[in-house]
């Protein structure tokens, strides 16, 4: 398992591995929250694969072309180099030393782009990922494109961590089941839901704030009392209506609010300096008014995301890597973008269906660092609709861990009645769980090694997760108080919670000194030193370019093509499908071309 995976797998990563591997089905759907590791689990696969020789191609298919790069960069700490500049068209004309390509649904459904796949698929072995997949309806043309191109591939693995499409639209390889309330529903090959990812601490709890207003005059005609709230005054069928007063920089809303939400920011990042807001936005008419609001509050100036602009990758890969406090953005971090760091939203758009604020929200829940796994703060206009979503949130990760609950506990009445049964009469063999005397207590255990353990977690420990973390959220000691025991002890991930509330409750003494939280082990600090296959060749061809570039302009009357022909003529440096070996070949050539000249020897 050490040879597949860069840190030690998530409990549910190496089971999903395990069951996958076992296997190996042509099409495997994975349903896992946002935040929960799905990108490692099905890169793991592909390198399981690729290691037994079942494969010999990757492609990843993902909604944005932020997100090729991400799983690209991803890819390579596990020895797999993805180029997420693949041609559309040529999907197998690229260099050898990449192992197949990261590409968006649109390339794919683009002109005759699927066909061509479809035939790279007639002549490699190949694992197909489908990111998000919930984005390809059956009629819709990226799904169109995705059976089209993916029909013959070896093996294709779904990921999603909203399975269901609104518009009900079957997704594509995914197999579907009539029940016997006449609905048809999708068929998960492996579940791992919002609650697990809560109960776990992979994923953070949500802390919704909700503000309200106080007004004399709505806009849209209605008048009410000074006093009167907005909630109050406010219809369900004038939701959009009051979403569009909320939007407006000159309302005053979001200038009102803003102080709170710097607080909040501001007290987050006293123990995580680079944590981040996110602003996410409906109109890009109001973003650079939105800026303006932020610089002069809060004295940051914020990055700015509108997807139709040609710089937004780069803008958002940017802040991704800084520690700048804000950014605003419309749709294009709704989904799919990994942005670890952020830990505020602001919800400043008018769409209010469960996808979208699922997904809206999931952009702030994930865990880069165990030990911080405080909640993420979610600010709102105080709107029957959104409470109703938030609620609805709450209500799926109690139901959730209640079933967990209820499988935990018909597990440890088998195991109780087995062993009983298998006594010697006097009681010689203690039941390996044993429920605590007082109701409050965790479940404890003893280990082959004798060490104490602790394997319980419930809706009651959630619920005081919140109170605790609500009420000190940013008193880190004691997240690294219980990293120190799971290191120590070598607990599993999923008991950090239950180590906290037993530090809390002064059950376990706080150790001594403790090594650094916040640093990696050596295996992960290797992987992220990784650089990208993708990365290093743009480099060398960036400069490649800009030495063809210099001998086309000086020396041949901008004949750029003619010069750049030679060069790969020469060192076979195209552009396309060269190696990192010929493109500095290609550079020495040119670099050497261009003294020569400079120096008046022959053309």
């Amino acid at each position: 398992m050490s040879e597949i995976w860069v840190r030690s797998p998530r409990e549910w990563q190496q089971a999903a591995f395990e069951e996958y591997t076992s296997r190996l089905p042509q099409t495997y759907l994975a349903a896992v929250c946002p935040g929960g590791g799905k990108t490692e689990y099905a890169l793991a696969v592909a390198k399981h694969l690729i290691q037994q020789g079942l494969i010999n191609f990757v492609i990843v298919v993902s909604p944005t072309e932020a997100l090729t790069r991400q799983w690209a960069d991803k890819a390579t700490q596990f020895g797999i180099a993805l180029n997420p500049d693949m041609q559309g068209d040529q999907p197998r004309n690229q260099s050898r030393e990449f192992v197949g390509g990261s590409v968006t649904y649109g390339l794919l459904a683009a002109k005759k782009n699927a066909f061509a796949f479809s035939q790279a698929m007639q002549i490699r072995q190949t694992l197909v990922i489908l990111d998000e997949a919930h984005h390809t309806g059956e009629n819709k043309a990226w799904g169109v494109a995705v059976q089209t191109a993916f029909e013959l591939a070896r093996y294709r693995l779904l990921l999603t961590g909203t399975p269901t499409r609104s518009d009900m639209d079957r997704i594509p390889f995914a197999r579907y089941r009539q029940d016997a309330d006449g609905v048809r529903r999708i068929v998960r090959d492996y579940d791992y839901g919002t609650g697990r990812g809560v109960r776990d601490q992979v994923i953070r709890s949500l802390d919704f704030r909700f503000y309200d207003a106080k007004v004399n005059e709505l806009p849209f005609g209605d008048t009410v009392p000074m006093s009167a709230n907005i909630s109050e005054a406010v219809t369900r069928s004038d939701h959009s209506k009051f979403m569009g007063v909320v939007m407006d920089p000159e309302s005053g809303w979001f200038s009102d609010l803003l102080p709170a939400v710097h607080k909040e920011l501001t007290a987050i990042r006293r123990t995580v300096p680079n944590a981040g807001c996110l602003i996410l936005a409906n109109d890009k008419d109001h973003v650079h008014a939105y800026a303006r609001l932020i610089k002069e509050i809060t004295g940051h100036t914020p990055a700015v995301v509108i997807s139709e602009k040609p710089d937004a990758s780069e803008t958002l890969e940017a802040f991704t890597d800084s520690d700048e406090p804000y950014i605003i953005a419309i749709r294009m971090v709704s989904e799919g973008v990994d942005i670890p760091r952020l830990r505020v939203l602001v919800w400043l758009t008018r769409t209010k269906t469960e996808l979208f604020f699922a997904q809206g929200t999931a952009r702030v829940v994930r865990i880069p660092d165990r030990a911080d796994s405080g909640p993420a703060v979610v600010f709102m206009p105080s709107l029957d609709p959104l409470r109703e979503l938030a609620q609805g949130i709450d209500k799926d990760i109690v139901h959730e861990i209640t079933e967990l609950e209820q499988q935990v506990a018909a597990y440890e009445a088998e195991q109780l009645e087995l062993l009983a049964q298998n006594t010697d009469g006097n009681g010689a063999h203690p039941p390996p769980t044993q429920r605590g005397a007082h109701p409050e207590e965790a479940t404890q255990c003893m280990d082959e090694s004798g060490q104490l353990g602790f394997s319980s977690f419930s809706v009651e420990d959630v619920e005081l997760e919140r109170t605790f973390l609500g009420s000190e959220p940013h008193a880190v000691e004691y997240h690294h108080y219980a990293q120190y025991i799971i290191d120590e002890d070598g607990m599993a991930q999923t008991d950090v919670a239950v180590v906290r509330r037993l530090i809390a409750r002064g059950r376990i003494p706080a150790p001594g000194p403790t090594r650094d939280p916040h640093e990696p082990p050596q295996q992960s600090q290797a992987a992220a030193q990784a650089r990208a296959l993708f990365r290093i060749r743009k480099e060398y061809q960036d400069k490649l370019h800009k030495i063809c570039q210099y001998i086309g302009r000086v020396h041949f009357q901008d004949d750029f093509k003619m010069v750049r022909g030679r060069v790969n003529r020469e060192t076979q440096a195209n552009a396309d499908w060269a190696t990192l070996s010929q493109t500095k070949d290609g550079i020495t050539f040119a670099a050497d071309w261009a003294k020569s000249l400079d120096a008046g020897g022959p053309r």
